[in-house]
């Protein structure tokens, strides 16, 4: 009988032992998942309590507010970046200040570039060929080119990402007379504002001047991305083309809505915020610049009416876009825009802004952060440095 007792005592201590540990197991899981409750909402309290400070003179309404917290609540998701991209080069839409940003995410990770063999452009009379860069599969081409679907996929690697950015038909050709100082091609150099000549009567001097530039003065984006001159006079054509673009391009930027674009660009690629950030380039100086009124911007828009069909399809694809990238787009835009300025305060000397005649470009501020230094580069410099780097090419980049 003693034996018995002593055998029930200790079954019973085992029993009581183990019930414990059982306790103690569904205990710590959870103060665990409480901890990491905690821990979340925490982020969450900063992340508001950020915006909050963000926004404080610009807007704070509720919905600013919660917005925010979505984007904390997106940063538990899972987003690969995506590091495979072309970017067709258009002609004075802000394109070099894009080119710039995809130079320095891609030279800072080692990507690989299709660049030029020689010179900082692809681009020539026809379209791309595979032989304008060494042979080779790339991560990204940014480099003035013309468009052709078929050559350019033999050069980038699979899954690359297409892009491009358009501008407003009306200032983008001002611009591009401007730039291309084409009154004198177009013998208007006695001329106070030529452009106004010009956009006055633009069939006179496009057909009687047969100037290399004159493909820049009439649908310049439907030629950049491959519409030939005479493809441009058929609207059927045109508006064929334009739904073809739609489908072999994930992402066509806006020049006038450039930060709401880079948001887009940012979320195709699953990039972070500092990813896009930037420092303007090829801006023109104030010489350069003809003033529009209202009878010459809708002057142009007849003449390039083509690129008007473009642009306002792709307007509105831009909005469709913001509407699909959520709640939180407007937060983001505001966070984007200060980070914006940080970047041009701890980048550049204050109030130097220096000139060549054609373009203004910052000076560089020697103890702002070590990225400033590729972020001012500008494209035709960067070409250089990255044909160096990969091809080992002599490359002299000093900056300003």
């Amino acid at each position: 009988m003693a034996a018995l007792r002593r055998n029930r005592r200790w079954f019973l201590v085992c029993v009581t032992s183990l019930l414990f540990l059982v306790f103690l197991y569904f205990r710590a899981e959870s103060q665990k998942n409480m901890h990491s409750d905690v821990r979340k909402k925490y982020v969450f309290k900063i992340e508001e309590k950020k915006l909050m400070n963000i926004t404080k003179g610009a807007t704070s309404t509720p919905n600013i507010i919660k917005n925010n917290i979505y984007t904390a609540k997106q940063q538990y998701e899972v987003c690969k970046p995506k590091q495979q991209i072309l970017f067709l080069k258009t002609h004075k839409t802000g394109s070099s200040t894009l080119t710039s940003i995809l130079q320095v995410y891609g030279f800072l990770r080692n990507l690989t570039f299709a660049v030029p063999k020689t010179s900082a452009q692809i681009l020539s009379s026809g379209f791309f060929r595979t032989d304008q860069v060494r042979p080779g599969k790339y991560d990204m081409l940014v480099n003035h080119a013309r468009y052709s679907r078929t050559e350019m996929e033999k050069v980038m690697k699979p899954n690359t990402k297409y892009i491009t950015i358009i501008r407003d038909p009306s200032t983008q050709i001002e611009s591009n007379f401007a730039y291309f100082r084409l009154s004198g091609k177009f013998k208007l150099g006695n001329m106070s504002n030529p452009f106004q000549t010009f956009a006055e009567n633009p069939s006179y001097y496009w057909t009687r001047y047969r100037s290399h530039f004159r493909n820049y003065m009439k649908n310049p984006n439907l030629y950049d991305l491959g519409l030939t001159e005479y493809q441009q006079e058929d609207r059927d054509v045109v508006e064929k083309f334009i739904a073809k673009i739609a489908k072999e391009f994930d992402l066509v930027l806006i020049q006038e809505y450039f930060n709401e674009s880079l948001l887009l660009l940012k979320k195709l690629m699953c990039w972070e915020m500092d990813d896009i950030l930037y420092l303007s380039k090829g801006k023109r100086s104030k010489k350069l610049r003809f003033d529009i009124d209202q009878s010459l911007r809708e002057s142009i828009r007849k003449w390039s009416w083509g690129d008007v069909l473009l642009y306002d399809h792709f307007n509105k694809t831009l909005w469709s876009k913001i509407r699909d990238y959520g709640p939180a787009f407007q937060a983001d835009l505001v966070q984007f825009e200060l980070k914006l300025n940080r970047t041009l305060h701890n980048c550049t000397e204050p109030n130097i802004v220096r000139g060549n005649g054609r373009e203004t470009y910052f000076k560089l501020n020697k103890k702002g952060a070590p990225k400033c230094t590729h972020m001012i580069r500008n494209d035709l410099k960067f070409t250089k440095l990255i044909r160096s780097t990969q091809h080992g090419e002599t490359s002299t980049d000093k900056q300003t």
